[in-house]
């Protein structure tokens, strides 16, 4: 079982049903925030990317216990995006992963390589 942080799209609970293929009451969901990062369109469109900003705080979503058949549906849904699994150090110390395209990945933004 993985966790993950998602600070896009996949935050809004009836997207995250569809691309998951079950209800919200058998997600297990929590708010959490990055902080030190923030999430902004990317020029191409109403797509997040994250980034590195002083005295700001990227808020999301942190999905718990997800299976390798949730990880597949999310590959899928976001296959045409390109992304990359990152660490991050959660607001109170919690380390997860988190969905960072991979565009939006790298050192400007403190995630990934």
């Amino acid at each position: 079982m993985r966790n993950l942080f998602f600070y896009g799209s996949l935050r809004h609970l009836p997207l995250l049903e569809v691309v998951l293929g079950r209800a919200a009451d058998d997600i297990d969901t929590m708010d959490a925030t990055l902080s030190g990062y923030r999430v902004s369109a990317v020029a191409e469109g109403p797509f997040p990317m994250i980034e590195t900003q002083a005295g700001q705080t990227a808020k999301g979503v942190l999905v718990r216990g997800l299976t390798s058949d949730d990880i597949a549906r999310l590959d899928f849904y976001e296959g045409s995006f390109a992304y990359d699994l990152v660490p991050v150090t959660l607001s109170g110390g919690r380390r997860q992963k988190s969905m960072c395209r991979k565009r939006g990945c790298g050192p400007r933004t403190g995630l990934g390589p």
